[in-house]
């Protein structure tokens, strides 16, 4: 199989689920988060018009107005998102401070300025300081409420009833939950698409280390790699691999006849006949210039020519068509089988004699013995 086939597939696949991502994934986690706060504060507006507290009616009606503003900015703002988190993050503190001053400790909305600590750093920020701030306004006013605001202070809204009470503490937890489950939820997404990022770079940068960019298939340093792979899970000590070197013949006079941007389009038709013909298992890799080389595991001599002879047979159907002119082209190769106890040096040597005896023979053609 040559790096092309697996290499493209799995690229391919990286930057579909990147698309993906980047395109719904993370506005659907920013629409989520939004919109929950924007539920949670219509809960609010109906609860505190149910006990007649005006301040936190007309607080609640901008709240909603807030959060249907950074709905509608969610794909204006397009890498800028990470503002409407942090304003929001305002929103609560202000909302939970302002409760707390207006009814007191036993709503429990004081719980939100310690809750918003861990939720702002668990949001990813470009700026690592963000949440430091965040975290200092929280604190800060929290401390101050609980300086200022005790069992002996006199609130504007007393609310004294034990279901009102337990009904508004029930609420602030499922919603305190839901900021913690989204502020988890939206961390874990980050997270597994850092990494999922950094795999796909190092797809990238071994891609560009084991791979000829004209003709995507093996460069020589991926290709001596590929055949120690081979030699060393061959079944027995006995067992053979081929080895084939080819060359395009006079390939110097397409160069400067047609030019070098023909002389490559001629390379990458070669390459993808030996993406579409080398048997399974076998690799194939641009060895220099208009050199390729192919390895096929657990294989003979005839295996190899076989190989070959599919090569020629697809070359000599095919007319280059240049403008008024057309060409044909043809290739030499020189193939050899080593085995687990040779060196691998020693085998691309001998094929590459025979290649250059077949080009001294005539060219377009296999050579297989000495």
């Amino acid at each position: 199989m040559t790096f092309r086939k697996s290499s493209e597939i799995l690229r391919e696949f990286i930057e579909d689920h990147q698309h993906l991502f980047d395109n719904t994934h993370e506005k659907a986690i920013y629409v989520i988060g939004l919109c929950g706060c924007l539920f949670a504060h219509i809960s609010y507006f109906i609860m505190f018009y149910m006990l007649h507290i005006k301040e936190m009616i007309y607080f609640n009606i901008g709240s909603i107005a807030f959060y249907l503003t950074t709905l509608i900015l969610i794909p204006v703002l397009k890498d800028n998102k990470g503002i409407l988190v942090y304003l929001s993050d305002l929103e609560i503190i202000a909302h939970a401070a302002y409760a707390t001053h207006l009814i007191g400790w036993k709503p429990d909305f004081g719980m939100f300025l310690l809750l918003i600590i861990p939720a702002t750093f668990l949001t990813q920020s470009k700026h690592f300081y963000v949440p430091f701030i965040v975290t200092s306004i929280a604190m800060g006013i929290y401390l101050y409420l609980k300086i200022t605001v005790t069992d002996d202070t006199v609130f504007k809204y007393a609310l004294e009833d034990a279901g009102t009470l337990r009904a508004m503490h029930i609420t602030n937890v499922f919603i305190g939950a839901f900021v913690m489950l989204f502020a988890s939820s939206s961390y874990m997404l980050q997270r597994e698409y850092m990494e999922f990022k950094l795999v796909h770079q190092r797809e990238t940068f071994k891609n560009l280390a084991s791979i000829d960019p004209l003709t995507q298939l093996y460069n020589r340093r991926a290709m001596n790699e590929n055949i120690r792979t081979i030699r060393r899970e061959c079944p027995t000590p006995s067992t053979s691999y081929v080895i084939g070197i080819g060359d395009i013949d006079n390939f110097k006079r397409i160069n400067d006849t047609y030019g070098h941007d023909i002389g490559d389009k001629v390379l990458v038709y070669v390459a993808n006949l030996f993406i579409s013909l080398i048997p399974k298992g076998g690799y194939a890799a641009r060895w220099g210039g208009e050199e390729f080389l192919f390895v096929i595991p657990e294989a003979t001599i005839k295996d190899g020519v076989e190989f070959t002879e599919k090569l020629h047979k697809s070359l000599r159907a095919h007319i280059f068509e240049i403008e008024d002119c057309e060409f044909g082209v043809t290739m030499t190769f020189g193939v050899n089988t080593g085995i687990q106890t040779d060196k691998i040096d020693s085998v691309i040597t001998k094929a590459d004699k025979r290649l250059y005896k077949g080009k001294n023979n005539g060219k377009n053609h296999t050579e297989f013995t000495d």
